[in-house]
């Protein structure tokens, strides 16, 4: 096997369709409760977004693509870290994962960061012998937990998702991308609530949105397709107690949920749960190709685990992330 490499352009047409069966293949061994991806989940992975860099280091046997990594370069913070993923196929791994991640470290080192990030599932422990004897040290742990939409208890969902008397006071909106005007800056305001996010030893700056920038990023979704729902509780005056995103994908049959916050001023009064549960009905009512919904949290955040284990949510994998300092 004679291995060489290439960067892929995010935006090109084409970078999806060379990369699809790839993924599929590595995804099948790695995250097996995982729906198979289909290339309208892959666009929206691997999307340009205008918060950060992106593209795809991919490894070739010829005109074979073996492995790649979606690497990512933010904008606005972190600006010594690079971050991504890792797919082989499982039969070329024991040749492929050295290089790909020598690879990985140049393109790291080319962009002037110091710092490379990579997650593996529990499925796949030879990465982690690899990444441990190439210098990786890990630095957090993540759950990917999954719910079986179809099989939910829709009046428990219902109770969830009725006024309590800690929360009957807040004001429900519910809407679809792109986020109305009036309704962005609230929006960007509950945003800040996701700098509490644990990350275990995991260095990482949570960047401050602007409104514009949360407008680009409902466009960079919707640029591929992926429609959002958000649901949100606000006060009185407008200001946004929490909000719960979820996102729906084209001819796919598994929806990913994005940030679900609450300012820590609002805690206690059971929104988390109350939202969840509000926009999980409105998926069975206006998406019903949608029969898994797919989260992930720090293993740290205790209570939203709970919530989600509450609601029905299975851990799918354990991932752990690994950091190598260049």
């Amino acid at each position: 096997m004679t291995t060489t490499f290439r960067e892929l352009s995010v935006e090109h047409p084409q970078t999806a369709t060379e990369v699809l069966s790839l993924l599929q293949d590595g995804m099948a061994a790695d995250t097996p409760l995982w729906p198979e991806p289909t290339e309208s989940f892959l666009k929206w992975l691997i999307n340009p977004r205008a918060a950060r860099h992106r593209a795809l280091v991919v490894a070739y046997d010829g005109g074979r693509p073996l492995g790649y990594g979606c690497l990512n370069h933010d904008n606005f913070s972190n600006r010594d870290m690079i971050y991504g993923d890792i797919w082989i196929r499982p039969g070329d791994r024991a040749e492929v994962t050295v290089p790909l991640l020598d690879a990985f470290k140049a393109y790291t080192r080319g962009r002037d960061a110091t710092r490379l990030v990579l997650s593996t599932s529990e499925y796949s422990p030879d990465y982690d012998a690899v990444f441990a004897a190439e210098g990786g040290r890990l630095v957090s742990a993540e759950r990917r937990s999954q719910l079986d939409l179809t099989a939910i208890d829709r009046e428990q969902y219902a109770a969830w998702a009725a006024p309590s008397e800690k929360n009957a006071h807040y004001r429900i909106e519910i809407w679809k991308t792109p986020t109305p005007d009036r309704l962005l800056p609230a929006l960007v305001a509950a945003n800040e609530a996701m700098r509490d996010a644990p990350h275990g030893a995991l260095e990482f700056e949570f960047a401050p949105l602007s409104v514009d920038q949360r407008v680009q990023s409902e466009a960079d979704n919707l640029a591929v397709d992926a429609q959002m729902h958000i649901v949100a509780a606000l006060t009185e005056d407008g200001e946004i107690a929490g909000f719960h995103e979820m996102l729906v994908f084209p001819g796919y049959r598994m929806a990913d949920i994005g940030y679900t916050a609450v300012p820590a001023k609002f805690r206690g009064h059971g929104l988390g749960l109350r939202l969840k549960s509000i926009l999980a009905l409105r998926l069975l009512e206006q998406e019903p190709q949608v029969e898994v919904v797919s989260t992930w949290n720090d293993s740290d955040n205790v209570p939203m685990l709970r919530v989600n284990e509450a609601m029905g949510y299975q851990t799918a994998e354990a991932w752990t992330n690994w950091q190598f300092d260049l």
